[in-house]
């Protein structure tokens, strides 16, 4: 599928042409001690007016062999870091150490790039050194500069947000998505259209796009979307994949990037990130908190400025237990932090919706999603075919559903669940006080419990009967005194 150019005037393609010369050739070379590991490092080269294209080729030493080195690009823009008010921002792409090639041209680019103008400047290529031998990095770069004349832009096609627009949707609906996904935009083997395949054939109405530090995939997606799924709600993320752990930006703006490269302790660098998020309208998860690989684990010490956890990354494994425990920690300590789910899908066999998280959203819209979940209206079962419902009946004929804080004690409750396709496993509700009920679940059979007194919260666990991995989570319903 071609994504949609803009065709330039007659007159300025004449111009272009008649301006073309041949291209400019840089070989730059420096070395990377090992302790600027997990740092960036900037190599400067100046773009002369008239340049029409950029490629860059990577080459380093001992690469695969204790050598690791990411890589990306900043335009004349600066490579200064992005603080909280504002949103000036010179990434022009970034590929991690997933590709060591990359072109950029005012009609297309290299996924994880951004085609559009090349302005005149200094411009930067950025070197991630990830992990070194004790002899250091030596690294070398190739980069041409052509002059080719130019007779197509590129234009975005976003993926439409919003199919309330006449307000058919205004209503409460649980909605099964997917919020994080990877597509060849980043280190993903699957292309967005097979992205969008697997999304419905897991029986999936939403989907949030979250390549590692790059917005190429969120712009281009529209296309697909009115081609191949035009029910298919495919909403904008990004991974923000930091030298101290990922995290989920979710809800953003179009075009819209946010900075990776800070440190524990930078100013601006966490915080002012994620308020960027947060004044786009979109919300901040930690993902994957307890991942075995380098750097992926959550560094940070602070939980405050994270709206969600993502407790379930892929297939469930010890790790997932550890977030899990993470986050009841929080609620236990008063955090009205919200569990979510997400597949982490990169290749196959991997699939979106495994797990999948359901939300309880007003409207099929982006801002609705992003709503649920900063309201903890979601639960996450481990994929297709599985569904819960939960709900408390108050004394006074007063229903509490998922995410409510509900005045008054919990004496005098009681909790009602149903499940669908969890027949034989078992149920587990769950307080601050630990796990106080545990029960096997029957088909056909609601579930219902009268609460003990002075409960801070009640949720819910459904585990495997045989071996205890989950099947599926239910956020709180919290009592305020």
């Amino acid at each position: 599928m071609k994504v949609p150019t803009t065709t330039i005037p007659l007159v300025a393609a004449l111009v272009a042409n008649a301006s073309a010369r041949d291209p400019i050739t840089l070989n730059l070379t420096g070395h990377i001690d090992p302790s600027q590991v997990m740092s960036f490092v900037y190599v400067p080269f100046e773009v002369e007016s008239g340049v029409t294209s950029i490629y860059v080729l990577q080459n380093y030493s001992m690469k695969g062999q204790g050598n690791a080195l990411d890589l990306g690009v900043f335009d004349q823009r600066g490579y200064q870091m992005m603080d909280a008010a504002n949103n000036t921002f010179g990434s022009r792409g970034w590929s991690g150490g997933f590709r060591n090639n990359f072109t950029i041209t005012p009609s297309a680019a290299t996924p994880g790039y951004n085609p559009g103008p090349i302005s005149p400047g200094t411009w930067n290529v950025a070197l991630g050194p990830y992990s070194s031998v004790p002899e250091g990095i030596d690294w070398q770069l190739n980069i041409v500069m052509g002059f080719d004349p130019v007779d197509e832009y590129f234009s975005p096609t976003f993926a439409q947000v919003d199919f309330d627009t006449v307000g058919q949707f205004d209503q409460d609906e649980w909605l099964r998505g997917d919020f994080h996904m990877h597509t060849v935009h980043s280190d993903g083997k699957y292309t967005p259209n097979q992205q969008i395949e697997n999304a419905l054939s897991q029986n999936l109405s939403f989907i949030f796009f979250s390549d590692h530090n790059t917005d190429t995939s969120n712009n281009i997606i529209g296309a697909y979307q009115a081609a191949l799924a035009p029910n298919l709600l495919i909403c904008r993320a990004i991974e923000v994949t930091t030298r101290h752990g990922h995290w989920q930006a979710a809800g953003l703006e179009r075009e819209q990037l946010i900075d990776w490269r800070y440190q524990l302790n930078d100013d601006p660098g966490f915080e002012a990130a994620t308020k960027q998020v947060h004044r786009a309208g979109g919300f901040v998860s930690v993902n994957h908190p307890y991942a075995a690989c380098p750097a992926c684990n959550w560094g940070f010490d602070n939980w405050d400025h994270n709206d969600a956890i993502e407790v379930w990354n892929a297939n469930w494994d010890p790790t997932d237990q550890q977030a899990v425990q993470k986050w009841h920690d929080l609620l236990v300590a008063g955090k009205f932090t919200t569990a979510i789910g997400g597949s982490d899908s990169h290749s196959p066999p991997s699939l979106n919706g495994i797990p999948t998280t359901v939300v309880n959203a007003r409207g099929r819209k982006q801002a609705a999603i992003v709503t649920a979940v900063k309201n903890a209206r979601a639960y996450v079962v481990e994929g297709p075919g599985l569904s819960l419902s939960f709900h408390l009946q108050m004394t006074g004929g007063v229903t509490a559903q998922i995410g409510d804080k509900v005045k008054g004690g919990s004496l005098g409750a009681q909790a009602v669940l149903s499940t669908e396709g969890m027949s034989g496993q078992k149920a587990c509700f769950i307080s601050e006080k630990g796990y106080f009920y545990n029960t096997t679940i029957t088909t056909g059979r609601l579930i219902q419990e009268h609460l003990p007194a002075h409960l801070k919260f009640v949720r819910v666990e459904v585990r495997n009967s045989t071996d205890d991995s989950m099947l599926g989570l239910i956020n709180p319903i919290w009592f305020l005194s």
